[in-house]
């Protein structure tokens, strides 16, 4: 009786399904599918959101760099206008020279 019943488990996939079915390997089975699709779905969406945190980095960096040149032009103005203050003060020292003289 158990090499008929082991026979027709490897030859009747009608039988073999009605075992498994008695057995509730059916819903576990489908338990797996929902969860390996689950999880499929859960790496997709981490996949989404790798990629968007590697253009905000990129944003960043972006950023950065605009900064960096913000504070470029800032170093140049000040450069400017220290010489333009340095000019400003020679000519007040000029007109003192010319009231004094």
């Amino acid at each position: 009786m158990k090499e008929e019943f082991l026979k027709l488990l490897e030859t009747d996939r009608k039988f073999r399904y009605i075992i498994m079915s008695h057995l509730g390997l059916t819903e576990l089975i489908e338990g797996h599918k929902k969860i390996f699709e689950e999880l499929k779905l859960l790496h997709e969406g981490q996949e989404k959101l790798w990629e968007n945190a590697n253009k905000l980095w990129k944003e960043v960096k972006s950023l950065r760099e605009g900064q960096e040149k913000l504070w470029e032009e800032v170093r140049s103005l000040r450069e400017g206008q220290n010489k333009l203050w340095a000019a400003h003060n020679k000519l007040w020292k000029e007109v003192k020279h010319l009231r004094e003289g």
